[in-house]
């Protein structure tokens, strides 16, 4: 019997998710509405101009229908696109509303663990913890919750620099859940994560999709970030022009990427990459959630990245977005124009 967890679809693709599916694709606009998408540069761009439109409907609908059957569900969306959008402010407000109206709600749980994910987004860490740490506390019979929680709090605190109270968090969650079969090996896994943050990363001895053997001592003296993904995650996509950003940016002054695929398509894979302009060095094996790198490194949910530093040892785990860019400014700085002066001349 497979453990029955389900990880929120904008937060990551789980190793319990064993079917892999495409991304749904987005509902096309009505003829008479079309006219107004035209004129984007990319299909991302195109996609986000859709779900800004759609969460504003949404919010409006809820606002002039409050009282309707569906206006629980219509927040509910509404918030899951604020979170895929990065708008820390609307998933507070809406979540809020949501719990005004429905405080022993469906999604009531889903609603706390994303105004805490708001929070932390915001960058109010203090207040990001307190709300993972009561979701946690009052999670009751609803696993999904608990683990959601658990992981979350783990990943704050980690990324706080607090690597020791993030594993202890997991040690404890899977000892008080030790009955739930699976859970605390999944929970011991992540953990095992977070360990390896101070030290060399597991060594590979896999071939790229050229046929090269990986050696990750060849990348010492660069800031080397390992990015497990797969395209049929729609977590992993959303993610990807941040990374592809981060590459253009800081690539030129000692940034490489070592891409590890949980694809099972080749042609999908080959596809992605090559559209997407992922010129960095990758890994395919096309074993999916058996991936032998992925295995090694007790990997549960995607995305999942691991920053390694010039000296070789794994700085940070999990980064994205701003993180990863703010992260990679601080390692590779601001390169100064050839023509700049050395100072005291």
């Amino acid at each position: 019997m497979k453990l029955p967890l389900v990880v929120a679809a904008f937060a990551a693709c789980s190793l319990f998710a064993q079917n892999p599916q495409k991304t749904p694709a987005k509902p096309m606009p009505s003829t008479a509405n079309a006219s107004a998408l035209v004129g984007h540069d990319s299909l991302e761009a195109l996609q986000k101009d859709f779900r800004e439109r759609k969460l504003a409907a949404l919010d409006l609908y809820a606002k002039g229908h409050a009282t309707a059957k569906d206006a629980a569900d219509a927040l509910t969306e509404a918030v899951e696109i604020a979170q895929a959008l990065d708008r820390h402010d609307d998933v507070m407000r809406l979540a809020d509303t949501y719990l005004k109206a429905n405080a022993t709600g469906d999604a009531a749980g889903s609603m706390k663990l994303a105004r805490a994910g708001a929070l932390n987004g915001k960058g109010d860490v203090a207040a990001a913890q307190k709300a993972y740490e009561d979701v946690q506390s009052n999670a009751g019979d609803d696993l999904n919750v608990f683990v959601e929680a658990t992981t979350g709090l783990a990943e704050l605190l980690v990324a706080s620099g607090k690597k020791d109270e993030g594993v202890k968090v997991l040690n404890d969650a899977g000892e008080a859940r030790s009955s739930v079969r699976g859970l605390k090996d999944h929970f011991e896994r992540i953990a095992k994560n977070y360990e390896l943050i101070g030290s060399e990363p597991t060594a590979m001895g896999q071939n790229d999709i050229a046929g090269k053997a990986i050696d990750l001592a060849e990348y010492k003296g660069k800031v080397l970030l390992i990015d497990f993904w797969a395209t049929w995650c729609g977590p992993c996509m959303h993610e990807l022009p941040n990374v592809i950003a981060a590459y253009e940016k800081y690539h030129s002054k000692g940034f490489e990427i070592l891409g590890v695929s949980l694809d099972e398509d080749r042609a999908a894979f080959d596809k992605c990459i090559e559209e997407k302009k992922m010129s960095w060095r990758h890994h395919y094996d096309g074993n999916g959630w058996k991936n032998e790198i992925a295995q090694a490194y007790g990997v549960q949910s995607i995305p999942a990245t691991y920053l390694v530093g010039p000296d070789g040892k794994v700085l940070a785990v999990g980064l994205r977005g701003d993180k990863l860019d703010k992260e990679l400014g601080r390692l590779l700085g601001k390169a100064l124009p050839a023509s700049a002066p050395a100072k005291g001349k």
